[in-house]
């Protein structure tokens, strides 16, 4: 069975490119556009990882994983940024690894294999 990656990024180019990137690799995901579906997903489902845009619309990803971590999952995140170090460095802590913007999705996806393997 296919490890399971959540995906919110509310840049619809760049959503799709990470989801066929994924796929690509062999696993099974789930894309959305912004945190509150993160939540909705990241708290009804099973993931082996998620992969988060800090700055979305409705609610952040920040503000997502930090209410996803008072919630008891335990799941990975990633986030992928346009800010700066200096900017985010409030909650850096709630990741495994930031990525900024733009990545290397090749980079991105060998980072994610040695977390969660295939």
């Amino acid at each position: 069975m296919p490890k399971r990656i959540l995906i919110a990024e509310d840049e619809l180019l760049t959503r799709e490119m990470l989801t066929t990137f994924a796929e690509m690799h062999g696993y099974d995901v789930i894309a959305v556009s912004d945190g509150v579906d993160l939540l909705n997903f990241a708290v009804d489902e099973k993931f082996d990882l998620i992969i988060t845009d800090l700055m979305m619309a409705n609610l952040s990803g920040a503000t997502a994983a930090e209410m996803l971590k008072t919630q008891g999952v335990t799941t990975p995140i990633i986030a992928l940024t346009a800010l700066t170090p200096q900017e985010i460095r409030l909650v850096q802590d709630d990741f495994v690894k930031i990525y900024y913007k733009p990545c290397d999705f090749g980079e991105l996806f060998e980072h994610v294999e040695s977390l969660i393997g295939k």
